[in-house]
């Protein structure tokens, strides 16, 4: 017997070996791939949180605007974001009658699905500060 038939024998009963190693390692590269994506989703809504946060309050900063008006630029600013959850508005500061400035708060419910860990939901808020005008 060469050396290159015990290499090929050799090799050619491996390849149930390597099944098997696959099989185990397959579930958590999933994990970890699914993981990673819905990392990246979830710091790409939460920096929409921040802008519509921020955007409410650049309205919110105008005398001649109301909360109702500043709440409905946040909805509007996450419209296609993938939310499925309606957002909560919360101003803070009124610049008609002031100088001060006003915040407005955001908070929108994000659910994340990740293959064999399950599906999670937690809130994600964004602040927004302007100074009034």
């Amino acid at each position: 017997m060469s050396v290159f038939s015990f290499l090929k024998q050799r090799s050619h009963d491996d390849r149930g070996a390597i099944a098997a190693e696959f099989a185990l390692m397959l579930p958590l590269l999933l994990l970890l791939v699914f993981g990673m994506l819905q990392l990246g989703l979830t710091y790409q809504r939460q920096e929409a949180v921040h802008a519509a946060a921020r955007e409410g309050a650049r309205v919110a900063s105008l005398p001649t605007s109301s909360t109702a008006e500043a709440c409905a630029r946040t909805t509007a600013t996450l419209v296609g974001t993938g939310f499925t959850a309606t957002p909560t508005c919360q101003v803070s500061g009124d610049c008609s009658t002031s100088t001060g400035s006003v915040v407005v708060t955001v908070t929108v419910a994000n659910t994340i699905d990740i293959p064999f860990f399950g599906v999670s939901t937690f809130d994600l808020t964004g602040r927004g500060d302007f100074r009034c005008e």
